[in-house]
């Protein structure tokens, strides 16, 4: 069966960034798991939380500070990938101006080519495409907007279980996450809406199982 892993740096962005879409696909039949870089007891129980509203399938956490991210973890999520083995990746975006944030979704876009290397692993695996969401950065130009206006419920719902974020700054995120999807709204002319841009994987080459097509159609 299809299924979407969602890669993020720390508990919350999963629901920032992609919630109303993660939803959407739960709806549809179609299997979510997230991975997190980041997390603590207190932070990884509200992720639970906030996944369970979302219909994740499966949820993979660490016991890791906010700014740990470095190139150590992308064996972490080649393993996620080869165990899920997703047709897509959700992750961040490079322009985010959040440093952990450029980490994790070039650590993503190291691990999507690496665990598809069948020199390296038996069960190598090709993810289609990467699509990367946006958190406090706004994609300049999306690719892709996903309607999200029957699922914003479901996401502003797993936001609020973050009680230990979004009490920060006169709520801000939960602002941020309501002006955002609004105005992404409009430019896809439904109610609401999240924005991704999509990077394709490097797969040229001859260590990759798949490696041709027969046409481009």
């Amino acid at each position: 069966m299809e299924s979407v892993l969602v890669v993020v740096a720390h508990p919350d962005d999963e629901s920032i960034g992609a919630g109303g879409t993660i939803r959407k696909h739960y709806d549809a039949g179609i299997p979510v798991d997230v991975h997190c870089m980041t997390g603590n007891e207190a932070r990884n129980t509200e992720l639970k939380e906030a996944c369970s509203i979302l219909g994740v399938r499966n949820l993979y956490l660490s016991n890791r500070d906010d700014f740990a991210i470095d190139d150590t973890l992308r064996n972490e999520v080649v393993g996620a990938i080869l165990k899920t083995r997703p047709k897509i990746v959700i992750t961040h975006s490079l322009d985010d101006y959040n440093i952990n944030h450029q980490q994790c979704a070039k650590l993503v876009f190291d691990a999507v080519e690496w665990a598809s290397h069948v020199t390296l692993f038996e069960n190598a695996y090709r993810v289609e495409r990467i699509y990367n969401m946006e958190i406090n950065t706004l994609i300049s130009h999306p690719h892709v907007h996903v309607d999200i206006s029957d699922t914003y419920k479901y996401g502003l719902a797993a936001l609020r279980e973050h009680k230990s974020q979004v009490s920060k700054v006169n709520n801000f995120y939960e602002k941020l996450y309501d002006a955002r999807t609004r105005l992404r709204g409009v430019q896809a002319k439904c109610e609401r809406a999240e924005a991704f841009r999509i990077t394709l994987p490097e797969h040229a080459g001859p260590f990759y199982e798949e490696n041709s097509v027969t046409n481009l159609l």
